[in-house]
């Protein structure tokens, strides 16, 4: 389980890049505005704490409205790779299965907002 605090200011922090609240994957000279479906999938692999997450949990947790085809969840890790550069080797495929993040992951965020707790199976914050 990771501690994230649930306001936009919380920030997650793996080797040279930071997804904050709001979406924006800074690290390097780059400063990218995900797509919100982009900025939530990596914020849930982010969050897993190295765990498998299968591509069903990732479906139900980012596409939450109706049916939505694997092909969505393939092209919206092919762009985070994308984005990640080098660095795409952080998302591992685990065929067959879903994908694991293999980078260690930092929280950052202002001490003065409370902390929610965030199940890393499936990605519900809780008070803590």
């Amino acid at each position: 389980m990771v501690v994230v605090n649930a306001e936009p200011a919380t920030s997650l922090v793996f080797a040279r890049w930071t997804l904050h609240g709001d979406g924006r994957l800074t690290g390097g000279h780059a400063d990218i505005q995900l797509p919100p479906k982009e900025g939530q999938v990596l914020r849930l692999l982010l969050a897993s704490g190295g765990t498998l997450m299968t591509k069903d949990r990732l479906l139900e947790l980012a596409w939450s409205r109706g049916e939505v085809a694997d092909e969505s969840l393939t092209r919206c890790i092919y762009s985070l790779r994308k984005h990640l550069g080098t660095d795409k080797g952080f998302i591992k495929t685990i065929y067959g299965k879903g994908y694991r993040f293999t980078c260690p992951v930092r929280v950052v965020s202002d001490p003065s907002r409370h902390v929610m707790h965030v199940c890393s199976f499936c990605g519900q914050a809780s008070n803590a």
